[in-house]
């Protein structure tokens, strides 16, 4: 296969390739379960999580079936992705060997995906026969989409080696693949809640505007240059040493560097997605927040990210990945608990109080969502390399499918069935009253005999706890771990393995290209802080007009988001709207005219004036707080 990234505008395209794809299969793990099953979401009786159910808001499964049947449909995803890595890591046609299998699984990934959100039985209505139906349904669809999607990404990722030159291009390109995942999910956690409360969708037809994006798979197509047309390998190409399947195996389960980093990723791993599976459910029914007030804490975990990245880099440059990634899982151990911390639970609801420990707990937590994105990306890439370039064998595609696998039966466990299972048990604060086992709040509170309100969630108490001590056992499994995966390290543990293994090719890593590296971390940071003030802005001039019952939300985000220096207007109007509210209420407010010209002129787009921000916000709670104790003292 040709090295076909030969433009810097080429790596970037081909590390978007995966973004559609990619996107749709975070917004599934996010939102489908609890679409199908909104047990959780409304455990506190939030009106604005029905929105994040299909239309009429009823349980469409089968409760004690369906997650035994969707633990089998991920673990078949993950048992295919052995056979599919061999299949693309072997297939020789006249089109090459990865741009085949992605042309013919793109289609019905597409359409199976699609089906995968259309109820035929029942809609709107929780009958017995209607829940067993849709329950064979639903799963029947996501074998296929779950299939296609493999093969897809796994002949994707398998290119990454073969069409680059050297470890710094690779390492260009991780950062650009952790640049698009920082994106997919801070739009899946930060914005979807946003703009499905605004527009009133139920996630099931909003996945259907999104669904085109998934045509982005197609970009390969295009980038990889392989097959007759570039002399391989029916022409003058150099013929790669075909590697049987059980060769392929052996070659990937007994490389201890890969191994060791399994271990630690299928620990991590399974805290991980329990965290993502529930997160729905642990803000809206575990905090008892609405779309706005998700998308302003998801924003706080999700925006830094880039600045993590940066910071994750400057740590492994000097102690090592090992030491770095523990570190990070140390952060994100501690920022989990934040969710129980910030719970109706514990809080009682005091907003203030809610706000600023979830804030801070997503601040801490950016870190280990930042080493998430780049290490798994990183550590097969590098092993596969370092083995192609000592034995000529490149099977690159096999270790992303067994990183998949162990990473599909750990995910499996911790969505399907712990958390599918848990999400159905519920408590009250008199715990002599027990545990009971109900398909929503409202039956759950009838079984105890107190109102919804004193009802709880079990399994979105549970979560973060559980979450937490995955996170610890991953820091020690990380002992097992090399020092880092540089080239030479890998080697050296490879020829442990095989001393009769010829190292001597492999030399010191060149370092980064350093201009290019920091472009890559301005352009991930402005891109996140896009998004992170869009939604900011956003929900203040909502709350805003809430409380003043006059703006035009749409004109004045517009132009405090997309017009440079128009910020400094936006900022002087939205303080005095406030400074009306605030003088009848007697409040005393932050901040003045001087404040925002002078921060609006330094930094020229609101989209990065986080001082105006963050005085706008703090003036506005307090108004808030203001309208919420005027209102208790009426009553």
């Amino acid at each position: 296969m040709i090295r076909s990234l030969d433009k810097k505008w080429k790596e970037l395209l081909y590390a978007f390739s995966g973004f559609g794809p990619n996107l749709l299969m975070v917004l599934m793990g996010a939102f489908f379960t609890d679409a199908i099953n909104p047990a959780a979401l409304t455990s506190a009786g939030n009106a604005s999580a029905n929105l994040q159910a299909m239309t009429g808001v009823v349980c469409y499964v089968l409760p004690a079936l369906f997650p035994i049947l969707y633990a089998i449909a991920k673990a078949f995803d993950g048992i295919i992705d052995i056979p599919f890595a061999h299949i693309t890591d072997t297939l020789k046609t006249k089109w090459g060997k990865r741009r085949p299998a992605i042309a013919v699984c793109a289609l019905p990934m597409i359409v199976s995906f699609a089906m995968c959100w259309i109820p035929v039985s029942g809609y709107g209505v929780a009958t017995d026969s209607a829940q067993l139906f849709n329950t064979i349904w639903f799963i029947c669809w996501a074998l296929v989409f779950f299939s296609t999607y493999t093969m897809c990404m796994i002949a994707f990722y398998g290119s990454l080696t073969s069409v680059c030159v050297g470890e710094p291009q690779r390492l260009r390109v991780a950062n650009y693949k952790s640049f698009f995942d920082t994106i997919s999910y801070c739009l899946v956690y930060a914005l979807v809640p946003v703009l499905l409360e605004a527009t009133g969708l139920h996630i099931d037809i909003f996945v259907f505007v999104l669904l085109p994006i998934m045509l982005t798979i197609i970009i390969p197509l295009f980038l990889i240059k392989e097959g007759e047309k570039y002399g391989y390998p029916e022409r003058q190409g150099a013929q790669e040493e075909r590697v049987k399947i059980l060769e392929s195996l052996k070659l990937t389960f007994s490389s201890r560097p890969f191994m060791s980093w399994t271990a630690v990723n299928c620990c991590a791993f399974f805290g991980l997605q329990m965290f993502l599976v529930s997160m729905n459910s642990l803000i809206l029914g575990g905090m008892g927040f609405n779309g706005g007030e998700m998308a302003l804490i998801n924003t706080c975990a999700f925006a830094p990210v880039p600045v993590m990245l940066y910071l994750f880099g400057k740590m492994k440059a000097k102690k090592g990945l090992r030491f770095s990634y523990q570190i990070c899982l140390a952060a994100f151990a501690v920022a989990i608990l934040s969710f129980d911390a910030a719970s109706l639970f514990v809080t009682g609801g005091n907003k203030t109080i809610q706000y600023i420990i979830a804030c801070l707990g997503g601040l801490m937590g950016s870190m280990g969502i930042a080493a998430f994105f780049m290490v798994q990306y990183l550590v097969p890439v590098q092993v596969a390399a370092t083995e192609e370039k000592l034995t000529g064998k490149n099977h690159s595609a096999m270790y992303f499918a067994a990183q998949a696998v162990c990473s599909t039966i750990v995910g499996t466990i911790a969505s399907a069935l712990v958390w599918e299972n848990i999400k159905m048990l519920f408590i009250t604060k008199d715990f002599s009253k027990g545990i009971v086992w109900a398909e929503n709040v409202t039956e759950a509170a009838s079984k105890f005999g107190v109102a919804t309100s004193a009802t709880f969630n079990f399994g979105v108490l549970i979560v973060p706890i559980i979450v937490s001590i995955f996170c610890i056992g991953g820091i020690f499994l990380c002992l097992l771990m090399p020092r880092d995966y540089s080239q030479p390290e890998i080697a050296k543990m490879l020829k442990k393995q095989n001393p009769s293994l010829d190292i001597s090719s492999i030399t010191e890593e060149e370092p980064e290209e350093k201009g290019e590296i920091v472009f890559i971390q301005i352009a991930l940071a402005v891109l996140s802080g896009f998004i992170f003030s869009f939604i900011w802005l956003g929900v203040m001039l909502k709350n805003l007009k809430a409380l003043t019952n006059k703006g035009k939300n749409i004109l004045w985000w517009a132009l405090g988001c997309l017009v440079p220096f128009a910020g400094i207007f936006v900022a002087l109007k939205l303080h005095a709207d406030m400074e009306e509210v605030a003088k009848a209420k007697g409040v005393t407010l932050k901040g003045n005219k001087a404040l925002y010209i002078v921060s609006g002129a330094l930094l020229p787009m609101l989209f990065v004036n986080v001082v105006a921000l963050a005085v706008l916000q703090s003036n506005l709670n307090k108004l808030l707080n203001a309208k919420t104790d005027d209102l208790a003292v009426a009553e």
